[in-house]
């Protein structure tokens, strides 16, 4: 960890008024050296520390004046110091694997910073779900993890075979990912795994090998997902990769529902699971809700489709108060997504009288093959909106912006493409229930657009 990152993720970031950190002086920007002795890292690593010492901590701290504090608290169990440290500073990934979004982002154009970031840390993948593939692990990172169960943990497998592995990964470094697995799981550490799957690589027979490799430390390895490769066109130098079309993922269904069902026989769960992009290119129906249990993998993309129908269901049942104004608006989505989007708006207008359209929006910056709404640009929509767009108001997927500004991915806000095109612009929600809200309730208030 460099000096830099040190300093930032053990300064304190927010102080809560009237907090015990208050009280006894604590300030932004001091720095958390240790607590009872024991060294800080980061704000996961101070937690839980803390939580070691319910009642009495020792903390020391380097004030931003150069003094060195010793802070000595006694406190209530459950009572909360009120303070919050810097973010975790994103450890890079030093792999570069044939597939890698980041080395296929458009040149010259304008790109939100933190998409350029290659992330490979173990802390992120435990707070957020983000993969890694373990490559960067050092024996004090494992030790950190094992001390601190810091699971689940989420891995980006592949392939288990090893030479398959190194070439999709494009990393010289020892690989024992097995062996690695193996020590996670025999210090209580479970995970779920991911298999980005790309044509005529790391498929056939490959993925049966890797499925059934992973099966072996079931349950502790709770699930693989499969998901469909993503290629933009922006792969100049890069190695020539198929894309995954309707034949492909007819194919692919085909021969993994076979494996899912003599899995689910021997084990009681299907363990591994399709991304939704293979059912909607294929024109397949979605598996039912069982089929995903508890929906781990939603955020992976699988079982996120049929999550979201069984959730609007329930939302057109409730008691809806009539509209007292006429509801028209436009809804956009990506162009896998709006088949399934329309159908559901359009029982979302008849049952609720009110006037919907939606429209997909093509991705004409990274190209059409990516196609879900996550990576649409404020661009793109205001292209396809200008042409098409109805009503009072358009609804974005909310997905595909992030911050308090709204900020796409290439830089637009929700506010450009309301001074672009006239009329309030707001996110949908991560959740149907607030999209159902984001859309009903703001007939309340003329003047009120909601943003979420």
């Amino acid at each position: 960890m460099s000096q830099k990152s040190s300093f930032l993720e053990t300064s304190i970031e927010k102080i809560v008024p009237g907090s015990i950190a208050e009280e006894v002086g604590m300030k932004i920007g001091d720095r958390v050296l240790t607590v009872n002795d024991q060294e800080i890292e980061d704000a996961l690593d101070f937690q839980y520390k803390i939580s070691l010492f319910p009642n009495r901590l020792t903390i020391k701290l380097l004030k931003s004046s150069g003094e060195l504090w010793n802070v000595e608290i006694e406190k209530e169990e459950e009572e909360d110091l009120g303070l919050e440290l810097g973010s975790i500073q994103t450890r890079i990934c030093d792999n570069n694997c044939i597939f890698c979004f980041v080395h296929q982002l458009p040149r010259g154009k304008q790109v939100r910073r933190t998409l350029r970031i290659k992330d490979e840390d173990f802390r992120l993948s435990f707070l957020f779900g983000h993969y890694l593939t373990l490559t960067n692990l050092s024996e004090k990172d494992f030790q950190r993890i094992f001390e601190q169960r810091l699971s689940p943990l989420y891995v980006s497998v592949h392939a288990t075979d090893p030479k398959l592995r190194k070439y999709l990964l494009q990393n010289t470094k020892p690989d024992n990912l097995l062996k690695n697995m193996d020590r996670l799981i025999k210090n209580g550490i479970k995970l779920h795994t991911q298999i980005v799957l790309i044509p005529e690589i790391n498929d056939g027979l490959n993925l049966e090998k890797s499925i059934q490799q992973l099966l072996q430390f079931y349950p502790k390895v709770m699930t693989l997902s499969i998901i469909p490769v993503g290629l933009t066109d922006h792969r100049q130098g890069l190695p020539k990769l198929k894309s995954v079309d309707a034949k492909y993922a007819q194919k692919t269904i085909h021969h993994v529902s076979k494996i899912q069902r003599e899995i689910k026989q021997s084990h009681g769960t299907p363990f591994c699971f399709l991304g939704d992009e293979f059912y909607i290119l294929a024109g397949e129906k979605i598996p039912s809700r069982s089929h995903y249990g508890n929906f781990p993998l939603v955020e992976n993309g699988v079982g996120m489709v049929r999550n979201f129908i069984d959730n609007f269901q329930k939302e057109l049942v409730k008691p809806w108060e009539e509209p007292i104004m006429p509801i028209q608006g436009t809804i956009v989505t990506g162009r896998i997504f709006f088949p399934i989007l329309k159908k559901y708006i359009s029982k979302m207008n008849r049952t609720l009288k009110i006037d919907l359209r939606c429209i997909a929006v093509d991705n004409h910056y990274f190209g059409k093959g990516m196609n879900v709404a996550g990576l649409l640009t404020g661009q793109d929509i205001f292209t396809t909106s200008k042409k098409q767009l109805y009503g009072d108001f358009l609804v974005v997927p909310s997905e595909s912006m992030t911050g308090s500004q709204n900020l796409f991915l290439d830089n637009w806000t929700c506010s450009d493409l309301e001074k672009h095109l006239g009329v309030p612009v707001w996110g949908g929600g991560f959740q149907v229930s607030e999209f159902f809200n984001s859309i009903l309730l703001r007939i309340h208030s003329k003047n009120s657009v909601p943003v979420i």
